[in-house]
């Protein structure tokens, strides 16, 4: 009984979960480089966000608005830091939009390898704190 609790200590603290974190533990700067380019994330307490994408196809972009945080409702989903209104400078593939759309932009807040991220593709590897 011992070692089964050990491994499920150590394998929950290596592997990746859904977690519900409170909207000041997701304050504070994000980064994710992927196949659209860099893009830094500044979620503020006062619920605005600032956000910059440095495209790999060359130029940049910026945005700001309001965020806030959809709580946990399924237990295999992480809750959903929601930016509202939000520019989508790229598509799911990685490549640069011709003509961006503004649409609210859901990152779901997932523990994976001690440390939070939050994912917006299962293919890539979200944003990490800066």
């Amino acid at each position: 009984m011992r070692r089964l609790t050990i491994l499920v200590a150590f394998a929950g603290s290596v592997g990746c979960a859904p977690v519900n974190p409170s909207q000041s533990a997701v304050v504070g700067q994000w980064k994710v480089e992927w196949t659209c380019g860099s893009e830094v994330l500044e979620l503020q307490t006062d619920g605005t966000y600032k956000y910059t994408i440095d495209f790999a196809a060359g130029g940049q972009a910026t945005d700001s608005g309001r965020w806030r945080i959809a709580a946990k409702t399924e237990p295999l989903v992480g809750a959903h830091v929601i930016l509202q209104h939000a520019l989508e400078t790229c598509s799911v593939f990685g490549e640069k939009a011709v003509k961006p759309e503004r649409r609210d932009r859901e990152l779901e807040t997932i523990w994976e390898w001690g440390r939070m991220i939050l994912s917006f593709n299962p293919d890539t590897q979200g944003f990490t704190r800066g």
